[in-house]
């Protein structure tokens, strides 16, 4: 498969969006629904950035890389708009679903990795000293898949600079610690997007990755593509415009919310595939 090109993308605030970041009534006409939540759908794509993605994965080795869990990623539905893939990648990197069967090899080699990092329970009592009901909602907690934690907050209260020293901590007992919209995450680094994404890189025997994400869970999946995209919005971008280094092999797209999807999916250049051999 040396001339195959694999896209791993990150869904949330990349491919798909909430209702809320629909930025025009022109946008809002067009716009479909990709995931249902009870009786109301809750995640959706334009017209347009579905017409590429099918493309994209008919040409492309498609692989959706996100941070939800594995019963989360289910809801999501692609298929209805005839768009397939053979993989997918769920709870930050921790699960990989080839042909809708978990990798059992994969799955073992993330619990091996799990000795390099510190005790989930010894960290989450360590952030359970600067967390308090000011900022983090009650009783919010919760373990994903039994691999990462995270919690609900609410951002304008966050008490910046003991964050901050929890967060340099947690790095060097080797966790990483997020924030995306209103949740707040806590991944050992043994379970990352990255290491997923060059898992399947090595097994299909593929030699060009393009990836596409938007949040410091993103980061590094995005640096070791050969092309990194990442939307004008999120916590990239924001780290982008403070002009941060480690940024600058990522494009950035012109278009924010919703719309900055369906320039990700316009911007892939077919060409990559055949000029780029790692």
């Amino acid at each position: 498969m040396e001339d195959l090109m694999l896209f791993a993308s990150d869904l949330d605030q990349t491919l798909i969006y909430s209702h809320k970041t629909f930025i025009s009534k022109e946008i809002d006409e067009q716009i479909r629904p990709v995931e249902r939540l009870d009786d109301r759908f809750i995640s959706y794509m334009t017209q347009n950035a579905l017409n590429a993605l099918k493309e994209i994965a008919q040409k492309a080795l498609f692989v959706p890389v996100t941070t939800r869990t594995k019963l989360q990623y289910q809801r999501i539905n692609f298929l209805s708009y005839g768009i397939t893939h053979q993989y997918a990648v769920t709870s930050n990197g921790g699960t990989i679903f080839s042909e809708g069967v978990e990798d059992s090899d994969w799955s073992r080699l993330v619990i091996e990795g799990r000795d390099k990092c510190l005790a989930a329970q010894d960290l989450i009592k360590k952030f359970e000293e600067i967390s308090h009901s000011s900022w983090v909602l009650k009783d919010s907690g919760k373990m994903a898949d039994e691999l990462f934690y995270y919690c609900l907050i609410d951002r304008e209260k966050i008490p910046v600079t003991e964050l901050a020293a929890f967060k340099l901590w947690a790095r060097e007992n080797n966790w990483e610690l997020s924030i995306q919209g209103r949740k707040l995450y806590l991944v050992p680094l043994n379970v990352n997007k990255k290491a997923a994404i060059l898992y399947i890189k090595e097994k299909e025997g593929i030699s060009c990755v393009v990836a596409a994400g938007d949040s410091l869970l993103d980061l590094d999946m995005l640096k070791a593509a050969d092309l990194g995209l990442a939307p004008a919005h999120g916590e990239l971008y924001s780290l982008h415009i403070q002009g941060k280094s480690g940024l600058e092999k990522i494009k950035f797209t012109q278009k924010s919310g919703i719309e900055a999807a369906e320039e990700i999916l316009e911007s892939i250049p077919w060409s990559l595939a055949n000029q780029i051999v790692v």
